[in-house]
C-alpha cells in the first residue's frame, strides 16, 4: 500500500466465511495463532460494508490475552500495549468494516504512515486501470505481482522458525519503528 497514493477499499465485496475480512494470525508460543472476530449469520452475498460482529462470546478478551502472551515480550510491545488494548477492550465497534478501519489507521498511525483512502460506491468483479489486491484477503491466493518478503526476528523463531505471513502487528511488535522503513525497503 505504500506505494500508492489513494488506497480504494471494496466495501462491497461479498463477505466470505474464510477470508481475511475477520480473521488474522499472529505468532503464539505455540506456532501460527489464527484470531477470528465472530460475526452475525448473514444470508449468502452479504456486502463487507454490512457485516455486523458478534458480541456473544468474550472474543475481545481472547484476542487480547492471546496478543498480549505472544508478544509480552518483543522488543517493542509496550510502547503499542495501551493502543491495542484500547482497542481490543474499548468500545464496541457494530460493522466489521468499521473496526477493520479502526485498526489500519490505528496501526498506520503507529508506523507514521500517511495513506489517503475511499470506499467503493458499488461491487465490480474487475476494474480497469486499478492494481486490484483483493485476493490479498484470500488465504493461500497467488498475488499477481508476488509481493515482497520481508525477514526479521520473531519472538518465537527459535522455537519454531520464521513463519511468514503473519498480520502486521508481528512486524511491529519485533521491529517498531523501523517496520515502516523495512516495508519501504
Amino acid at each position: 500500500m505504500l506505494k500508492y497514493k489513494n488506497i480504494i477499499f471494496d466495501i462491497h465485496e461479498h463477505f466470505h466465511k474464510q477470508f481475511y475480512f475477520n480473521r488474522c494470525v499472529i505468532y503464539g508460543a505455540n506456532g501460527a495463532l489464527k484470531l477470528s472476530v465472530p460475526v452475525v449469520k448473514n444470508h449468502v452475498r452479504t456486502p463487507l460494508k454490512n457485516v455486523s460482529i458478534f458480541y456473544g462470546q468474550n472474543w475481545r478478551i481472547i484476542h487480547w490475552r492471546s496478543i498480549e502472551a505472544a508478544y509480552r515480550r518483543s522488543p517493542f510491545f509496550e510502547f503499542y500495549e495501551d493502543s491495542f488494548r484500547n482497542i481490543y477492550l474499548g468500545a464496541e465497534t457494530e460493522k466489521l468494516a468499521d473496526w477493520n478501519l479502526d485498526l489500519f489507521k490505528m496501526i498506520n498511525k503507529l508506523m507514521g504512515i500517511e495513506l489517503s483512502f475511499s470506499f467503493t460506491e458499488s461491487y465490480e468483479k474487475a476494474y480497469e486501470n486499478i492494481d486490484d489486491y483483493r485476493n490479498l484477503c484470500i488465504p493461500g491466493a497467488t498475488i499477481v505481482p508476488p509481493l515482497k518478503e520481508i525477514n526479521y526476528q520473531q519472538v518465537f523463531q527459535e522455537k519454531y522458525g520464521f513463519i511468514k505471513n503473519l498480520s502486521i502487528i508481528d512486524l511491529l511488535f519485533s521491529e517498531g519503528q523501523y517496520a515502516r522503513q523495512m516495508l519501504l525497503e
